[in-house]
């Protein structure tokens, strides 16, 4: 997903829809859904199917240009130029290790490596203090 036009901060740029489901049922939903999904609570996820939502196909980085606000909005936490890749960190909304990956970002604040606990990481939870998703939130207070 690539901004179109310059988009300033604080505008939602994208909603995350999808089935409830829980860890078990997303597994057997199979990989292609899996890698769509957002994590909404302990144990809990949204689970699009194919076709996909365009926000289904926002990619992570480890220095995104969004955040979450609730639990399923997608906010842009700066001003996004024109052509931008629009880009969240999965830490804002993963505790769970089901979408564990080696990250390619590419950017100077790659981890490398995402998980399911990078969440608990302090300078992530100093960074993006007010993007978490409402469930992590509560966690960290």
């Amino acid at each position: 997903m690539f901004a179109h036009d310059a988009i300033p901060a604080g505008t939602t740029v994208a909603g995350f829809g999808g089935h409830v489901v829980d860890s078990r049922e997303l597994e057997d939903l199979g990989e292609a859904v899996r890698i769509h999904a957002l994590q909404i609570d302990d144990d809990l996820f949204l689970a699009s199917t194919p076709p996909f939502d365009s926000a289904d196909y926002v990619n992570h980085s480890c220095d995104p240009n969004c955040g979450i606000v609730g639990s399923v909005l997608l906010v842009a936490t700066r001003d996004v130029d024109a052509g931008e890749e629009l880009c969240f960190d999965y830490a804002m909304t993963d505790s769970d290790d089901y979408d564990t990956f080696e990250c390619s970002c590419g950017t100077d604040r790659c981890r490398l490596v995402v998980t399911g606990d990078d969440w608990k990481r302090p300078e992530l939870r100093d960074r993006y203090a007010g993007w978490y998703s409402t469930y992590l939130a509560r966690r960290l207070s």
